[in-house]
């Protein structure tokens, strides 16, 4: 009822003069090409050269149903509620909205009527103007190419495409815009395993180390953000020199409780195996950088006794394992194999390890996270930390609570720095308590 009350108030404005032609009324769409099952965004503008003005107009926009369908914007009672329009539309009368403004959904495209002012008091002047962008999702066939542009068949009765000039309805032309349907590109992801330093003594040729393994979704992928299933990671190293250790789901896929997540630890690297879910679905998106998995692994002995130079190994994405296990992610019931970047672990030998105090989990950052693993550590039981140098963050030789509250009058409140060696590596010599330290 309201969209007939639009056309019988412009009937009101056309009625006193005869259709007619001039004024060069013409709405123009654009054109692109979108890959299949992404989103179209239509630009539209309306340009005339009628002298005396636009008082109000009429449209009905089609588009081919086979390959595009409407995404309206907004919600019942919007002003964008089926089109984003733009500003100018927006504030037509006299840089407010208009007096009449109503726009419908139809199958097969969306129609709308404008009255600028009842007692025109304003109009479109001559020109070229911004009116929107309608949004399609493109659902054709690869190498299909829609159209959208005006049409007078939308709407009951049909709604026409005209401008109102005079009290007089004149037909608006109309250059349509084109969408055509392009192959969706690979999805990519890329496996990130980090650098590592790796200290050791070299009177025992002893030193351990943990890296993260992570996931992160090539923003340009068309169904960026992208759900994922689940995946499996394979990483060696040179054997020679590094011994695996263990392989541990990391807290972002833990909080999802996956209903299976299993780590080989073979003589020469770590696989991992995740599913998130058999049956209710459940996904995992990877939109930036984000640890999954954390490895850890000690060096062989024997092959750093008495070496005071140290190296750089390898830690290679390499499928192994019998049956191998191949670097992927799952999605849509599909693997997709992914790009991979490799990393160093450095081997340095340390008689004394270098530290930065008040690191207490070892990441080479000092932080909150610190004062959090510091408090789990003392009063829940949390993961204990291999460098008690670097826990004593106030340097009094004592780890305790009181490490934590210095920490956080650093960071928060403007207290006194750590102690060297802070807030760079370095060591103050003997005594020192610190098994292990890779942080710097």
């Amino acid at each position: 009822m309201k969209f007939r009350a639009a056309l019988i108030m412009l009937a009101l404005l056309v009625a006193p003069a005869a259709v007619m032609a001039g004024g060069g009324f013409t709405m123009t769409f654009s054109s692109s090409s979108v890959v299949q099952g992404g989103q179209a965004a239509v630009d539209f503008s309306f340009s005339h050269s009628d002298p005396s003005g636009v008082q109000g107009f009429s449209f009905g926009v089609c588009h081919s149903m086979s390959v595009l369908a409407l995404e309206p914007v907004g919600t019942s009672g919007d002003f964008d509620e089926v089109v984003d329009w733009s500003s100018t539309v927006e504030t037509l009368k006299q840089g407010s909205a208009p007096d009449f403004f109503q726009q419908n959904t139809e199958t097969g495209g969306w129609t709308v009527g404008c009255v600028i002012c009842f007692t025109s008091c304003d109009v479109i002047d001559a020109g070229t103007y911004d009116f929107g962008t309608a949004y399609y999702r493109v659902n054709g066939a690869v190498g299909e190419v829609g159209t959208v542009g005006l049409c007078s068949s939308l709407g009951a009765p049909p709604v026409s495409s005209v401008a109102v000039v005079n009290g007089a309805s004149l037909p608006m032309s109309s250059l349509d815009g084109t969408v055509e349907v392009l192959d969706v590109p690979p999805i990519v992801f890329n496996y990130y395993a980090e650098d590592r330093n790796v200290n050791y003594d070299p009177a025992t040729g002893e030193g351990n180390f943990t890296a993260a393994l992570s996931i992160e979704e090539d923003s340009s992928n068309a169904t960026y953000p992208t759900n994922t299933q689940g995946f499996s990671m394979s990483i060696t190293t040179d054997t020679n020199y590094i011994t695996p250790l263990s392989a541990d789901i990391a807290t972002a896929v833990n909080a999802i409780q996956p209903a299976f997540a299993q780590s080989q630890i073979l003589p020469n690297g770590w696989t991992t195996g995740v599913v998130y879910s058999f049956q209710v679905p459940v996904y995992l998106q990877f939109p930036t950088a984000t640890e999954v998995v954390e490895i850890s692994g000690q060096t062989v002995s024997g092959a750093l006794l008495g070496d005071d130079t140290g190296l750089t190994v390898p830690l290679q994405w390499l499928p192994i394992g019998t049956p191998q296990i191949f670097n992927v992610v799952t999605s849509n019931d599909s693997s997709i194999a992914v790009t991979t970047t490799d990393s160093t672990l450095t081997l340095n030998p340390q008689t004394n390890l270098d530290y930065i105090r008040a690191d207490i989990n070892g990441d080479g950052i000092v932080n909150v996270a610190d004062v959090v693993w510091g408090l789990q550590e003392i009063f829940n039981s949390g993961p204990v930390g291999t460098c008690n140098d670097a826990k004593d963050s106030n340097g009094d030789g004592i780890f305790d609570v009181a490490d934590s509250i210095w920490t956080i009058s650093y960071i928060f409140q403007g207290g006194s720095a750590p102690p060297a060696p802070f807030p760079s590596c370095g060591e103050i010599g003997d005594p020192q308590d610190c098994s292990s330290y890779n942080g710097c």
